[in-house]
């Protein structure tokens, strides 16, 4: 789409809390798994930096029935390398 491509994975699960959506992005934040453990906060920081390196993005938003869907939007072509 418009030079774009464009990845889409959803799940069904709690959704992002809304106190963490503006540091879900954020190295090393986690929020806490069934069971009290937690990850090591890397995963998604790794993928935007990946995303901007390309010149891309990703987002990570709410559904309205209930999980998430997490974004990656990458240009079909980089200027100037065709």
């Amino acid at each position: 789409e418009d030079g774009q491509w464009q990845f889409a994975v959803t799940d069904e699960g709690p959704g992002i809390p809304d106190y963490a959506q503006a540091r879900i992005f954020e190295r090393f934040y986690s929020l806490a798994r069934p069971g009290g453990t937690r990850s090591s906060g890397l995963g998604l920081s790794f993928v935007r930096e990946v995303a901007l390196l390309h010149r891309g993005r990703i987002s990570l938003e709410n559904r309205i029935d209930g999980g998430a869907v997490a974004t990656l939007e990458l240009p079909v072509a980089i200027p100037g390398r065709g």
